[in-house]
């Protein structure tokens, strides 16, 4: 069967990979829908000297070879965890699955953007969602992203009536929007620099933008929250100078989020007097668990908002290429591949 892998540094193909062999509780899944996400552009950009994973893990399929005697049907359709928190050590029996130390040793086999996908017993018990039948393939695949943004939220105390500020235009900066509407925040401010993404969420998403290469973004946002400062803020750019700019905006005894991951020993300057009297709080927040990604798919279900603008692009699987270099051009907002038998449309 074939996979979408990493090759030379900028190059993906779709190379061989072996059939999934399921035995005792595995199942194989037929891949739907995956999307693109900012971990694979840089799997790409890295390159690899040999395929021994397919790129992807925003995942959905549908059930394809199952045990006697479980409970899953074939047929079913799932979005499926990238990886599964043990439940068992330090980390977990606290709460903070995402810190799990066995969190990369139950994961799909070969990867997302691959044709079948194994996914061992273990993942199968616990790692699997069951999509309702009237939520589409795509928006299905949205349960991964999202799910992360429903940690950042949880980590960073989101309630409804809060004032939010989301740093960054993105795909998650959108999610993050999208998913602090649907949770009752108000007013959701969104800060990019980039007009044709700061008009989706004008359109869809936030109460306020601000392009920031043109406004002053504390200023607009004191505007907006009473002089006070927004209760919550999430920051989902790449960049120490975001974080700042998010710290700048945050109120007294308010919420800061670094969700977007930034380069290794990126550093700021921080006024610990500050910290001290505005008495704010800074979190980090990464990757996802199985629960939020139940969230994400009850969310995307019945939260009263449409996702949908989130994804900009729809690439057929021998065309994952393209899908790939569609976001590394930041040519529009997600893309997502679709497998032959998802009956989506493509564009």
């Amino acid at each position: 069967m074939k996979g979408a892998a990493a090759v030379k540094p900028g190059e993906v193909m779709l190379v061989d990979f072996p059939e999934p062999k399921a035995a005792g509780d595995d199942l194989v899944i037929a891949a739907l829908a995956c999307g693109i996400c900012s971990t694979d552009l840089k799997l790409v950009q890295r390159g690899a000297d040999g395929p021994r994973y397919a790129l992807g893990h925003e995942l959905v399929g549908r059930v394809l070879q199952v045990p006697d005697g479980g409970s899953w049907k074939v047929g079913q359709r799932v979005a499926l965890a990238p990886y599964l928190p043990c439940g068992k050590c330090f980390f977990c029996q606290r709460g903070q699955l995402t810190l799990c130390s066995n969190l990369y040793d139950i994961y799909p086999t070969p990867g997302g953007l691959a044709e079948r996908v194994l996914a061992p017993a273990e993942l199968a018990a616990r790692g699997l969602i069951t999509i309702p039948d009237a939520l589409g393939d795509e928006l299905a695949a949205l349960a991964e992203p999202l799910g992360c943004v429903l940690k950042a939220l949880e980590d960073s105390r989101l309630r409804p009536g809060d004032s939010f500020l989301v740093v960054g235009d993105g795909p998650m900066g959108q999610l993050s929007a999208a998913a602090g509407k649907a949770l009752g925040a108000r007013p959701v401010i969104v800060a990019g620099m980039t007009p044709h993404r700061l008009a989706v969420a004008e359109n869809h998403f936030a109460d306020l933008t601000v392009n920031v290469s043109q406004e002053d973004l504390q200023q607009t946002v004191l505007q907006a929250t009473s002089q006070r400062g927004a209760d919550v803020v999430i920051v989902a750019v790449s960049s120490g100078e975001a974080l700042e700019e998010g710290i700048d905006c945050v109120r007294p005894g308010g919420e800061v989020n670094m969700f977007a991951g930034v380069p290794h020993g990126t550093k700021i300057p921080l006024d610990v007097r500050k910290v001290h009297y505005k008495q704010y709080r800074l979190t980090g927040s990464f990757g996802t668990a199985p629960v939020y990604m139940r969230r994400a798919i009850d969310l995307l279900h019945t939260g009263g908002v449409d996702f949908s603008p989130v994804i900009s692009a729809r690439f057929p699987f021998d065309q994952v290429a393209d899908a790939i270099r569609y976001m590394q051009d930041y040519v529009g907002l997600k893309s997502m591949v679709l497998f032959p038998q998802s009956g989506g449309q493509l564009e």
